[in-house]
């Protein structure tokens, strides 16, 4: 049986393809195989599907790797406003479209909405995924490094703190993230 060039499957191979070549640094093929498979969903699943949110996360995440910043927070939005409407505001998925949306913020130097972003995303994650998650982690380290970009050095060292603590205790000390929030 042949799936036919429009079938899901097809798109979902598009996606990850996409993937491989912007994680290799072919830019030109990825952001062609994310446009193919944003088109298949939108055309087979519509406008409102999660699988597209999907797409516009990766496009977003794309743009923002090429500093096209407005792309990024625009693709960001699309992916959050399905998002909030499919999954409901407390979803870890949602939790992770704000902290692009806050790091796409922070990239392009709108240090207060990037906070805004990151807190948002910080507050799910906490009530979802506990304190002691690493991925609580990274959103602490995230808003030391807004708060070092706004040069309020107070706040980012206490982000930096909790994120280097919730690091030690989760990680090796020799692990390259411990090493990171060093920096």
């Amino acid at each position: 049986d042949k799936l036919g060039p429009d079938h899901i499957d097809v798109a979902n191979s598009y996606n990850n393809l996409g993937s491989f070549y912007q994680n290799n640094g072919e830019y030109n093929k990825a952001i062609g195989y994310y446009e193919k498979s944003l088109k298949i969903r939108l055309d087979k699943l519509g406008p409102d599907h999660i699988d597209v949110a999907d797409s516009y996360n990766n496009l977003g995440s794309f743009y923002q790797y090429k500093e096209e910043y407005n792309k990024a927070i625009e693709y960001h939005e699309k992916s959050l406003k399905i998002k909030l409407d499919k999954l409901g505001p407390d979803h870890i998925s949602v939790a992770t479209s704000y902290n692009n949306l806050g790091s796409a913020y922070q990239s392009k130097g709108e240090y207060n909405k990037a906070i805004e972003y990151h807190k948002k995303s910080l507050k799910i994650k906490l009530d979802k995924l506990g304190p002691d998650h690493i991925h609580v982690a990274t959103l602490y380290n995230n808003l030391a490094l807004v708060y070092c970009s706004k040069k309020e050095y107070d706040k980012a060292m206490e982000f930096g703190k909790k994120a280097l603590d919730l690091k030690l205790k989760k990680l090796d000390s020799n692990h390259p993230d411990v090493g990171n929030t060093y920096d």
